[in-house]
């Protein structure tokens, strides 16, 4: 038997926070890409996701006694059961948490319907470079994809936005052959990993779980990871030489690179290069000219952390915390009283066939 308790969601918010933060820790040591590949490190995030989604307790699981402030509210809430008008902790809770979620989700849906509707006012690119150039991308690939091109001031760096309705918006200038190529080629990409949807799931998710500090984390590393996967696709078995103009169209565009633009800041864009993080571009630099974490080096390895990962999950489920009050002693009988003499003293009277409970004389 398995059910959802207010026990059963804490265990569950240890764990996946725990699992989150290690997966990332690791994920930033060069060894740890080599080893595992960027594509199996990014499925290894469904772990933690997975275990928040499903915070469950089974029947066989052993209760871990915990003190403290998870301690304290678990007492104000028992409390609130046994003195009427007093169990307001866990709806106010609720109300808070269910308030901001959906305003965050509210702020996503307008967001979104902004910069669609400013994308609208953007000139349609129709001139013979962007349609000859996507013509390329769309032979090599050999599958073509309805994809709007659109050119404006307002943007200053190159950027995919659309789930349904696809768009590509390009800064106004002037672009060699090859600059246009990898642009195009790096959002066509994007598109064809499903990034802007991942990056959407992601954002509902965190409006969800907003109140976690490591879901910040996680939704920040996945986006550097959807740009590194994108980078090492789009170079695969490319020559040194043609990585080398991919990575110098990237610098090119960071010199012109602002979030001024409402749409540059959507979460549900991805954009080709940013300023506000140099470590990262850093990193995106390194994986591509190394040749690093695009394909898994060591299966060993990757088996391992997929085993363990899942056995963290499994074994889990078998630990819920608990709070701990410390040991009440031995109970006393007289007549139909029973006392105890623990931190928290508590009482029951039995008297006509029913039971009062004292809690600290209350």
């Amino acid at each position: 038997m398995m059910q959802v308790t207010v026990f059963s969601f804490v265990s569950s918010v240890v764990w996946s926070s725990v699992l989150a933060s290690v997966h990332y820790l690791c994920r930033k040591r060069p060894f740890f890409i080599r080893q595992l590949g960027i594509t199996n490190i990014l499925l290894l995030y469904l772990f933690p996701i997975v275990r928040m989604l499903a915070p469950y307790e089974f029947s066989f699981a052993r209760g871990i006694p915990a003190k403290g402030l998870f301690q304290k509210v678990n007492l104000e809430m028992d409390l609130g059961r046994i003195e009427a008008g007093r169990n307001y902790f866990l709806p106010m809770a609720a109300i808070l948490w269910a308030a901001v979620s959906i305003g965050l989700m509210v702020r996503f849906i307008w967001q979104y319907q902004a910069s669609i509707r400013e994308l609208s006012t953007y000139s349609i690119c129709k001139d013979e470079q962007c349609g000859r150039v996507l013509n390329w991308i769309w032979k090599e690939n050999r599958k073509q994809a309805d994809i709007q091109i659109r050119r404006s001031e307002g943007v200053s760096i190159p950027m995919g936005i659309g789930v349904f309705k696809k768009f590509i918006l390009l800064p106004d200038r002037d672009y060699s052959d090859s600059e246009l190529y990898y642009i195009l080629r790096h959002e066509y990409t994007h598109f064809q990993n499903k990034d802007p949807l991942i990056k959407i799931l992601a954002y509902l998710y965190w409006c969800i779980f907003w109140w976690n500090p490591v879901i910040y984390l996680l939704r920040k590393d996945l986006a550097q990871i959807l740009e590194i996967k994108c980078d090492l696709d789009v170079t695969d078995r490319m020559e040194p030489n043609f990585k080398a103009e991919y990575l110098a169209t990237i610098v090119n565009m960071l010199k012109n690179a602002t979030t001024n633009n409402p749409a540059e800041s959507f979460y549900g864009t991805t954009a080709l290069s940013s300023r506000r993080y140099g470590s990262e571009i850093r990193e995106r630099f390194w994986l591509v000219t190394e040749d690093a974490g695009h394909q898994a080096k060591n299966a060993a390895f990757q088996y391992f952390w997929y085993v363990a990962a899942a056995a963290v999950v499994l074994l889990s489920y078998t630990f819920v915390l608990q709070p701990d009050y410390g040991d009440p002693g031995a109970l006393t009988v007289t007549g139909s009283e029973a006392s105890g003499a623990a931190d928290y003293a508590i009482s029951v009277q039995c008297k006509g066939g029913t039971y009062s409970v004292y809690v600290k004389g209350k």
